[in-house]
């Protein structure tokens, strides 16, 4: 897997305004740290939904999120986001 920039460099002030500095790996980088962190809060929110409404209500959810998503970003985006958090929760598991 490509090598993940440190979460607190995505905040950094000089990073941000320096971004159509990076090169193109760098940039690759950043957009998999991203897409790493996003995936990690969609699988907290549904962890916070079942916690709050029980399984079928939050499943019930993430299947109308993901619709959303699919309109959105597209269906291959979709499934990028869904296999990325399959992965996040076997690495909790």
């Amino acid at each position: 897997m490509t090598e993940n920039l440190e979460t607190n460099s995505l905040t950094n002030l000089k990073t941000v305004k320096n971004l159509a500095l990076l090169t193109s790996t760098e940039r690759l980088n950043m957009l998999e740290t991203m897409r790493q962190l996003e995936a990690k809060e969609w699988v907290n929110r549904f962890q916070q939904k079942k916690k709050k409404l029980g399984q079928t209500a939050a499943l019930a959810w993430w299947q109308k999120t993901l619709s959303d998503l699919v309109k959105k970003r597209g269906q291959s985006a979709a499934n990028d986001l869904q296999n990325r958090m399959n992965n996040e929760i076997r690495e909790k598991g």
